[in-house]
């Protein structure tokens, strides 16, 4: 009984609120840790996103030249 009556003094309202504010600054932290990760995956998502539209940009480019080759190799062979 004496060491709950000793324990008790332990369980006021400021050191409750103490360790519930610990609690939320955890809680806190694990939020902008996860908002951090996901933030990263968008911005390198983004990233790759414009490297893809270059590269399709560029495909397009050789693919038009591909076909006017093309076009001509076949005009130049219908006449000959």
């Amino acid at each position: 009984m004496k060491n709950f009556l000793r324990n008790r003094s332990y369980f006021n309202f400021q050191n409750l609120t103490f360790f519930g504010l610990l609690i939320l600054a955890y809680q806190n932290y694990e939020t902008r840790d996860k908002l951090n990760d996901i933030s990263t995956r968008l911005e390198y998502t983004s990233f790759e996103l414009e490297e893809i539209k270059k590269e399709t940009r560029e495909a397009l480019k050789y693919a038009k030249s591909a076909n006017t080759m093309t076009f001509s190799i076949m005009s130049s062979l219908e006449e000959k």
